[in-house]
């Protein structure tokens, strides 16, 4: 009698047992389906960081499943790539893409994104190419002080509706800096123009001053005039003190005096930021300073 007892409380044990078992078997799968179903539906509405913990919890409730682990790696690849693009890394960014695309088995959804953000991408990166060498061109100009024409170039990116796009910011930035340092260029240009018009201005009246007046002068003064050397300066950046990048030398400056004056010109009424202009018109023109003196300062 006492055999069949423990028995029949051995069988009850265990089904009760199993009957937890199963219970709690069924109650984890059905919280695993609802995570991964929840998932799926947080990346439909873009919402990537509740999806990222519907699938971790996924993976809760089934270690090391191969499917939340899937949609879990290509939710996070496609949010680094969605930063990457904001952060205007595009190499880094379409690397992203291209994995999210390439998921078998995953988010159809999400390769669908990504296929169309991998297009966008592409484009950009061509952009920025593009840009990129019509701002060096206009550089490239600027260095050479061929101001007007660097502006010209700079027209077509601002001429551009796409380069005002957020993804390229820095070029942007870059030629709005450009365009501002060539204004100031071709105001300088000007300016140096009048200076330089004013001074020949004064010069040859001073000439015929002088001339009048010769007969009534000493020798001494005579060689007082002769020798004197006038001195017009004013306030000029440093940019408009240097050719080809090195500044320009008094020594430099006292030749190119003798160098204008022997080709006709009259270096003793310019100063010597005029003498600059003039060696950094004739080396922008490919002249030597002494036939730029002849054709455009006597």
């Amino acid at each position: 009698m006492k055999k069949w007892v423990w028995v029949v409380a051995t069988i009850v044990v265990a089904l009760l047992i199993g009957g937890y078992a199963y219970s709690n078997h069924h109650a984890t799968a059905k919280e695993y389906q609802a995570a991964m179903a929840n998932g799926r539906t947080a990346i439909e509405s873009k919402h990537y960081t509740q999806a990222e913990s519907y699938f971790q919890n996924a993976l809760k409730r089934r270690l090391n499943d191969k499917t939340a682990q899937r949609y879990l790696t290509q939710t996070q690849r496609y949010v680094a790539g969605e930063d990457a693009l904001e952060a205007r890394h595009f190499s880094a960014a379409e690397s992203h893409y291209v994995a999210v695309k390439n998921t078998k088995k995953g988010s159809s959804v999400l390769v669908t994104r990504a296929k169309a953000r991998y297009k966008q991408v592409k484009v950009i990166r061509a952009n920025v190419k593009q840009f990129k060498k019509i701002l060096s061109k206009a550089q490239g100009e600027n260095r050479a002080l061929n101001y007007g024409q660097s502006n010209t170039t700079l027209d077509e990116l601002f001429n551009n509706a796409k380069f005002r796009q957020s993804y390229y910011k820095g070029l942007y930035a870059q030629a709005l800096a450009l365009r501002k340092a060539n204004n100031a260029g071709q105001t300088s240009e000007t300016s140096s123009a009048a200076s330089t018009a004013s001074s020949s201005s004064a010069a040859a009246s001073s000439s015929a001053t002088a001339s009048s007046s010769s007969a009534s002068l000493t020798s001494s003064e005579k060689q007082a005039a002769k020798n004197y050397s006038g001195s017009n300066e004013y306030t000029v950046t440093q940019s408009q003190k240097e050719l080809d990048g090195k500044t320009i030398t008094a020594q430099q400056i006292a030749s190119a005096r003798k160098t204008i004056d022997s080709a006709g010109g009259n270096a003793s009424a310019m100063s010597d930021q005029d003498v600059r202009v003039a060696m950094q018109q004739a080396n922008k023109k490919n002249l030597s300073l002494a036939k730029y003196t002849s054709q455009y300062l006597k």
